[in-house]
């Protein structure tokens, strides 16, 4: 009987797969940022009933650049940044450098010009009249 000493490598498990509500709810920045969005939008509701003349020129002109700011859409693309590099950082998505593929832009089956396309190709031609 002989005496080894062997040791067995183990894979370290992956990160776990972040979930979108752990960036996009419960960091303290993410709620104020919600928060103010929303006071933002009720504000700006509320500056339609005001009428026009006894507004704050200023004011509005900076209301109507903070729809930019606090549209949300921009407020989820700001907050996902973080999401998107948990997700690459954990090897559930991969990011592959150097050019992109070359695949067609337009499906073959729906291009007009395609031959592949079957009727569509033959009204592109004039054969099929509409």
């Amino acid at each position: 009987m002989q005496d080894v000493d062997h040791i067995e490598t183990t894979k370290e498990a992956p990160p776990p797969s972040p979930r979108a509500a752990d960036w996009f709810w419960r960091p303290w920045y993410a709620k104020l940022t919600w928060a103010l969005t929303l006071f933002y939008w009720i504000c700006l509701e509320l500056m339609i009933t005001i009428p026009y003349d006894r507004l704050n020129i200023y004011l509005v002109n900076v209301m109507v650049l903070l729809i930019f700011v606090f549209n949300p859409i921009t407020v989820v693309a700001v907050l996902g940044y973080s999401f998107l590099k948990a997700k690459v950082a954990c090897g559930e998505w991969v990011i592959t450098p150097g050019q992109p593929s070359q695949r067609p832009l337009i499906d073959p089956y729906t291009d007009t010009s395609d031959a592949r396309s079957g009727d569509i190709h033959l009204r592109h031609i004039g054969v099929i009249q509409d």
